[in-house]
């Protein structure tokens, strides 16, 4: 929903120009099942928005208890030592408590920032060193970057699937930091609310190891070559 704008402004532009260099029928056919999907995701991520507002605050509270606990009892953030989380804003699912613990047992947390087109993650020790940055959320005004070399990523997003596919706002910036950091576990939290039996999605999209709701814990298998 930030990005819709400038995203729109570029789709439009790129359109148009693979229309011109690519004028094959097939090519054509690829592109108008991306606009479709585009303008998918476009209703989806209104739908998402409109239910989240719609969300009585004591309701938003009891599904955000529910999932930081099954986030903080998981095995993998126990074992790790490092964790990378989002700052909720706007009505996401909450992570103070899941960043809290994480302090509490002594681990690294890492936070988002985003510098133009990039997103990088910095340490904090405390929530005082958060200030209000890119798009009014949240960010650390530290300057002790992670390398993401290892730990477990919490991902926010918009929406997801059976097949966890994952519909972000729209910037990318959780796809590209991931494929640049192959090593960090992924683990999504959502309300049930935002699972669909099947979303529109890019083969570069990056999907979630594990994906926690309120109700439910689900684990992708995937087999390595």
């Amino acid at each position: 929903k930030y990005y819709e704008e400038s995203i729109l402004t570029h789709l439009s532009a790129t359109f148009a120009a693979s229309l011109i260099t690519f004028p094959s029928r097939k090519r054509m056919e690829q592109l108008q099942i991306w606009v479709r999907n585009l303008e998918t995701k476009k209703e989806i991520r209104k739908k998402i928005s409109r239910l989240i507002q719609e969300l009585d605050p004591l309701i938003w509270q009891q599904k955000t208890e529910s999932i930081a606990s099954a986030v903080i009892s998981h095995p993998w953030f126990r074992e790790t030592t490092d964790i990378y989380s989002y700052v909720d804003c706007h009505g996401e699912t909450g992570t103070t408590k899941i960043i809290e613990e994480a302090w509490r047992l002594g681990k690294n947390v890492w936070v988002p920032k985003v510098i133009g087109a990039e997103m990088i993650f910095c340490h904090i020790s405390s929530i005082q060193e958060l200030r209000p940055g890119a798009y009014g959320i949240l960010e650390p005004e530290t300057d002790w970057i992670s390398e993401g070399t290892e730990g477990l990523m919490i991902i926010p997003g918009v929406a997801f699937d059976s097949s966890f596919h994952r519909i972000g706002y729209g910037g990318g910036y959780y796809d590209r930091y991931l494929a640049a950091h192959p090593r960090l576990r992924t683990m999504a939290i959502a309300f049930d609310f935002q699972i669909f039996q099947q979303i529109p999605h890019e083969t570069h999209d990056i999907q979630p190891e594990v994906l926690i709701t309120e109700t439910k814990i689900c684990q992708r298998e995937y087999y390595e070559e």
